[in-house]
This record gives C-alpha cells, structure tokens and sequence, in this order.
C-alpha cells in the first residue's frame, strides 16, 4: 500500500495515514462539512470530538490513508467495515482539499482503497453519496462502481432534505 501517484505532473504520494497527521484529516473534513454535501454531518468536530473519533476508527478494523504532497496532507480516504457488520462488506469514505480537488488525488486514495479492501479478502465496497455530490459520484463510477439504489429525503442539511445514493463494487476476480 502506498506509492506514487500515477499521474503525470503529480509528486503526491498515498501513505497510511498516523495520529500525526489528525489534524488536517480533519481539517479536510471539517471544511467538506461546512461547505459541501460530501458528508451528511452538519457541524464540524472539535478537537475533542475529532481525538474521540479518529481513536474509535484507530480501534476498528478501518484502513486509513493520506495523500501527501511534500509533507503536506491534501486528502484522506477510509475503508471501514460497514454499517458494522462485518469486514466482507466494507464502505469507503474520500476527502481532498479543495485546492486539490480535480488533480486526480480522490482516484488515487480510491484505486489503493480498493486494492487495499481486495489484498484484506473484501468481497464488495460500498459508498454513500449525496446526490447532489456529483463529483462524488462520478469518481465512484470511473472506477466500476454501480448505482444499487436511493435512499429518498435521507439527511438534512443545508436548510434542506437530500437523497443519498448508494453504490457498490465487487471485488471478486
């Protein structure tokens, strides 16, 4: 796990992610809260909050990576087992900085998340994702997921009820 981005033009390299680098996972996440539909949460961790909730992650059996460029993390993916059932089925989580975004970071941390939850004997990978988060979907799509479903007026935020779509891919050769 881990390497060079495939990119041409692009030095950020895909590592595991360690305690150190906390804050600006959820530096990352914070922002993608207050401004985005990429995640359903709708107030942002205090440092209190985000030491409990990456030291529960840390207890589960979660893969978590970091893209880094040059010391830097400019985004971070997570697989973890999903909706707690088992390691079978696991869902993955993806956030890129927003100066970033469009560089290819998001399919990167998402191609190594998926040969991570593969190398672990995964069988499938699922994600949730807003249907206004667009970007979101598309990523999921350009690596073989499928749309399997909609869940109807599922989160609100934003001052407002949203779907959210779920999509799976199989990891069976």
């Amino acid at each position: 796990m881990g390497g060079m981005s495939s990119r041409p033009g692009q030095t950020f390299t895909v590592r595991p992610a360690t305690r150190e680098d906390m804050r600006a996972v959820v530096g990352i996440y914070n922002w993608a809260i207050n401004q985005t539909f990429a995640t359903i949460d709708s107030e942002p961790l205090s440092a209190e909050e985000a030491a409990e909730w990456w030291d529960t992650h840390a207890r589960q059996r979660t893969i978590t990576l970091v893209a880094d460029d040059d010391g830097d993390v400019i985004g971070w993916a997570r697989l973890l087992p999903w909706r707690q059932r088992g390691f079978e089925v696991v869902e993955d989580l993806v956030y890129v900085d927003p100066l970033y975004q469009k560089h290819g970071v998001g399919r990167e941390l998402l191609g190594q998340l998926i040969e991570a939850a593969r190398s672990t004997g995964c069988r499938t990978i699922v994600a949730s994702v807003a249907a206004d988060n667009a970007a979101g979907l598309r990523l999921h799509q350009s690596l073989g997921f499928e749309v399997v479903g909609t869940l109807s007026n599922a989160a609100y935020k934003f001052s407002r009820w949203m779907d959210i779509t779920l999509v799976q891919r199989s990891l069976e050769a």
